[in-house]
């Protein structure tokens, strides 16, 4: 797993490839721009959002938490930098064993 600083440096280098500067929260079109998904996939990520009752986690890593701010979604800053730890996390854990290929 990502530690929270190598996501925020990520993150910093998604930010600058963008041209979108830090701030607290973005809109749907700066997430889009950032994480380059279409607008569809981000309403898909952010439908998927339910969090543990016990732990506030999210069920799905593959989720993005967001709020609603005059009739718009909006991401916070410390969302990403999560979304990015637990999406390379589960990317890792889920993906396909290259030694599997040969079962097919």
């Amino acid at each position: 797993m990502k530690t929270e600083e190598e996501a925020r440096e990520e993150l910093q280098g998604m930010l600058d490839v963008a041209r979108i500067p830090a701030k607290p929260s973005y809109r749907r079109h700066e997430v889009c721009g950032i994480l380059n998904i279409s607008r569809s996939t981000f309403q898909v990520l952010v439908e998927r959002f339910e969090p543990d009752m016990e732990s506030g986690e999210p069920l799905r890593p593959d989720s993005i938490d967001s709020y609603m701010h005059q009739r718009e979604r909006r991401v916070r800053f410390h969302e990403l930098i999560a979304y990015l730890r637990r999406n390379n996390t589960y990317q890792r854990k889920n993906a396909m064993d290259i030694r599997q290929l040969s079962l097919w």
